[in-house]
């Protein structure tokens, strides 16, 4: 009997070490983290099949001293037609949002959280570019790419787009604004301003938008969908914080915290 559970309980550790390399695999590709990294992957693909000429220049991560701190820019494709800031959203669900809304909604199963604009987060990249180059802002278009398998249930702005309407918002610029020295040129000048992709300046980076997001967190935003108070919840799997309205489960609104 007792060889019985010795075995028995050896089958069991053999199967647990065979199927935990899967479930950690499954968990980190559901990260936010690992998400956000397989569509800038996807992006970053796409561009440079479309823009591998020499006089193109795509920068991926680009890191950027603004006066608080630093901002990291998903991507800077740099055409004679001018400069291409992209944000990049690897998103699913349904996204609802307009230009002037502070937040975003994303709506899955039911359950409804909100997020930051990204046209206003994208604003704060194409600014930066701009005071740093002292490039007219004229010249420096800011995109919004959605590249998860999600549906938008309001009519987006014109530069919000999926990954094939990427392409062609940048092709549907025909007029040069650079010629050839300038655009090598504004290449150089953003080599010369970006921050080193060190360790200290990443870790530096993540403090920064951590202080950020916790003031965010003292200040929460009301329920997006009924108005009423949030309290900060944890989920029951991931353990991730997030802002819950206080009417649940009669409203399931949620925000990130």
């Amino acid at each position: 009997m007792a060889a019985d559970l010795l075995q028995f309980a050896a089958e069991l550790i053999k199967v647990f070490w065979l199927l935990l390399p899967a479930v950690l695999l499954v968990k980190l590709l559901r990260s936010r983290r690992c998400k956000g990294w397989l569509g800038e992957r996807r992006v970053r693909r796409a561009v440079r099949r479309q823009f591998g000429g020499t006089d193109c220049r795509l920068f991926c991560n680009l890191l950027l001293p603004t006066k608080d701190g630093s901002t990291q820019l998903d991507h800077v494709l740099v055409v004679p037609q001018g400069i291409f800031v992209i944000e990049t959203k690897n998103m699913r669900g349904l996204i609802s949002g307009s230009r002037q809304e502070k937040n975003w909604t994303q709506e899955i199963g039911g359950q409804t959280r909100s997020f930051q604009n990204p046209l206003h987060q994208n604003y704060k990249h194409t600014k930066t570019l701009h005071e740093l180059l002292g490039i007219p802002e004229q010249q420096i278009f800011s995109l919004v790419v959605f590249v998860g398998s999600c549906s938008f249930g309001t009519s987006m702005p014109d530069n919000v787009v999926d990954l094939d309407g990427l392409i062609s918002c940048i092709k549907a610029r025909k007029k040069r604004l650079f010629s050839a020295a300038q655009t090598e040129a504004v290449v150089k000048a953003i080599q010369a301003v970006q921050l080193k992709d060190s360790f200290r300046n990443r870790r530096r980076h993540v403090r920064h938008v951590r202080a950020i997001t916790a003031a965010r967190q003292k200040q929460p935003q009301p329920c997006p969908l009924c108005g009423a108070e949030m309290r900060l919840r944890e989920a029951r799997q991931s353990r991730r914080p997030f802002w819950g309205c206080s009417k649940f489960p009669q409203c399931r609104g949620v925000r990130d915290a």
